[in-house]
């Protein structure tokens, strides 16, 4: 490295994008160890860009990737998210060695910041879900991070269409939001499926997301539900009066997770609910499940 820093790593920058498999460790190192933010940034962009051509090439700096996810500034964090994302899928051991600082930015400061952290945690809970299982409260607290909303676009409004660059930055930051309460609901799916006991203590916590408004949050979670039921674990109170709330208005795959769930539950009292979604439904085979779970409950409540 040269005392133009700045030039050389743009340079090493264009020549991982043409080239990855020519860069090195030792080419990416000497940047990482800058003290300008703006170097060790785009250092970790050539991670980046190699890391998803040949993911062995970076995987000795994994340590050093894991440290930059707590750097203050922004940018260096994000970059280093963004290659850790590429490195799980084949690096899974080494990245869960960073599972405790991965999983705490999942309530980062920025909606981008949770969609990154999001990404990595729920590739490692596909391939390691047991290195998630000391951090199920942290994907819980991911599902209460609350993001921007769109505003109205009442007469004279500064959000002038759908081309508003402002209003689309938004709509981008909504996205990310709700993109990393899914991913952390998926997550807690995996780590349901490898160790239940280390979800039961959280389901009052998870209660509240059952009947979630983004149903990519509420289906996994009814998943979980109707795992821990079929299973004859203990579901604290009010879920049940949750997961029959989402039959009215919820899509056709929701449904059915709910009257699975309902049915392990043998919830009784949702009998009335279900009976009407099976005369009621368009769909013939939700119909029919309907019609099946309603009669389920009908004699449960009989007997």
């Amino acid at each position: 490295m040269t005392a133009d820093a700045t030039g050389d790593v743009e340079t090493l920058v264009e020549r991982a994008e043409e080239e990855p498999t020519s860069v090195t460790v030792a080419d990416i190192r000497p940047y990482l160890e800058a003290d300008e933010d703006i170097t060790r940034k785009r250092a970790l962009d050539v991670c980046q860009a190699v890391a998803y051509v040949d993911s062995e090439r970076i995987a000795p700096l994994i340590p050093d990737l894991l440290d930059f996810v707590e750097d203050d500034f922004l940018a260096v964090k994000h970059s280093a998210l963004g290659a850790i994302g590429h490195l799980v899928p084949d690096e899974p051991d080494a990245v869960a060695e960073g599972a405790e600082k991965l999983t705490r930015e999942l309530s980062g400061k920025t909606p981008l910041t949770r969609f990154l952290a999001a990404k990595s945690v729920a590739f490692l809970a596909f391939e390691r879900p047991g290195a998630l299982v000391d951090h199920v409260d942290a994907l819980v607290a991911a599902l209460d991070q609350d993001g921007p909303t769109l505003p109205d676009e009442p007469a004279g409004s500064q959000f002038t269409g759908p081309d508003d660059p402002v209003r689309e930055e938004i709509g981008k930051n909504v996205a990310q939001n709700e993109n990393a309460r899914e991913l952390a609901a998926k997550a807690l799916v995996a780590v349901a499926e490898t160790d239940p006991d280390a979800i039961v203590p959280h389901l009052e916590a998870l209660g509240p997301y059952v009947d979630d408004r983004n149903e990519i949050v509420s289906g996994p979670l009814i998943e979980i539900v109707s795992t821990l039921a079929a299973d004859d674990y203990t579901i604290p109170d009010g879920i049940a009066e949750r997961v029959e709330s989402t039959l009215p208005d919820g899509s056709t795959q929701l449904r059915a997770r709910s009257l699975r769930a309902l049915g392990y539950l043998s919830a009784t009292d949702a009998a009335d609910t279900v009976r009407t979604v099976a005369e009621e439904a368009d769909d013939e085979e939700l119909a029919a499940f309907a019609a099946d779970t309603a009669e389920w409950l009908e004699s449960a409540d009989d007997g």
